[in-house]
């Protein structure tokens, strides 16, 4: 193969991605503009809800059908405030009151609705009170029978996490980035490809390609490296998106572990090659398997429908490689999407092997090679190239 006859079919190629709106919004305005305003909106709205549940629960009146003094006692120094009803359940049902409390012999019964976040609120502050009013109890009944305090604590139970700052963030971006990563991946590159095949035949300009000296392995190669460009520079964008927003919502979240979750975001120049890496084959394995397809259509809507399936079906193996109860085995290394969604989840953790990024990056290296070649020997058929 003549490698000036692929980069000029490469340049041309390029350009005409560069010119195309539906193109440039798929590959670079969703992932550099619409993840951070999704993750920054996200971010406000599910702070700004807590913060108004909260805000709630402190004014709004709680039910209560007790005969006990000091309860009521204790949820009044708590500031709550108490309203008498009988009985209390419907009260809280019909959102009469936000949550309701009613005394049963010894039991002492919360009610509240947990679909309502200010119901919620309530429900856990109250629950705090009675709680530090039943040891407060018990303790002074020990007291006043002799009995040692100590007795109620023979001994302190402390749950100690091993796993570092940075292992626990990583658990948490793991399960969602190499989703996103992947699914923007192939969605992104899906306009280009369609573009750059079946586009061609419906403005007839296919011919055109085939009346240069370029031979047909230089024109599907030429073609093959645009949609891997456009893929893996979604790839790049999507990256630098997440980055940019975690480091700009770091902030976020009144919980110290929420800010040191996004204080020890794991994307350090180390971790971001290791997962470029990684997807480098999957851009290969993606844009021949798209190619591939979208040479059967005739037409750029019949393109988007023969590739829309795809897309649905990467979904799957890609969400499955982020659920923290699988582990990289030899034979699932082989399991493709599946296997890049896993170790860029285990890169981010910090805990991958060797020999599975290895067995993972060769194995999407051998399904890239046969979805190249099945790619090559479709632009060679005359049936399919020609398909009108």
């Amino acid at each position: 193969m003549r490698l000036r006859y692929i980069a000029a079919i490469y340049r041309k190629e390029m350009l005409d991605l560069v010119r195309d709106r539906r193109t440039m919004i798929s590959m670079v305005i969703v992932p550099v503009v619409v993840f951070p305003v999704i993750m920054l909106v996200a971010t406000r709205v599910v702070g700004s809800i807590a913060d108004k549940a909260e805000r709630e629960a402190k004014t709004m009146t709680v039910g209560v059908k007790i005969t006990t003094p000091s309860i009521r006692e204790a949820l009044r120094k708590a500031g709550v405030h108490l309203v008498d009803k009988d009985p209390v359940r419907p009260a809280v049902e019909s959102k009469a009151v936000v949550a309701g409390i009613e005394e049963a012999g010894t039991e002492v019964r919360v009610y509240s609705d947990k679909s309502n976040p200010t119901s919620s609120a309530a429900a856990d502050r109250v629950n705090s009170v009675l709680a530090d009013l039943k040891d407060a109890t018990i303790r002074e009944r020990l007291r006043s029978s002799g009995v040692p305090e100590t007795v109620l604590s023979p001994f302190v139970v402390s749950k100690v996490n091993v796993a570092p700052a940075r292992k626990m963030a990583g658990m948490v971006w793991g399960s969602m980035l190499g989703y996103l990563l992947l699914l923007l991946m192939f969605s992104g590159g899906m306009y280009p490809v369609i573009d750059m095949t079946a586009g061609e035949k419906e403005r007839r300009t296919l011919e055109s390609f085939l009346a240069t000296p370029a031979g047909r392995n230089e024109i599907v190669m030429g073609k093959m490296l645009a949609a891997m460009s456009a893929i893996l520079l979604t790839a790049v964008l999507t990256l630098g998106s997440v980055v940019w927003s975690v480091r700009a919502n770091r902030s976020s979240g009144k919980s110290p572990e929420v800010r040191a979750m996004f204080a020890t975001i794991p994307l350090d120049a180390h971790t971001l090659a290791l997962i470029l890496l990684t997807l480098i084959p999957v851009c290969i394995l993606a844009a021949a398997v798209m190619i591939a397809i979208a040479m059967f259509a005739r037409s750029f809507k019949e393109g988007q429908s023969y590739l829309t399936p795809l897309i649905l079906v990467v979904l799957f193996p890609a969400m499955l490689g982020g659920l923290p109860q699988l582990e990289l085995t030899p034979l699932l290394c082989l399991v493709p999407i599946f296997n890049a969604s896993q170790l860029i989840r285990a890169i981010l953790l910090g805990d991958f092997s060797t020999m599975a990024f290895a067995i993972t990056l060769a194995a999407n290296l051998v399904y890239a090679a046969i979805a190249l070649f099945i790619a090559k020997s479709r632009f060679e058929n005359e049936s399919v190239l020609f398909r009108t």
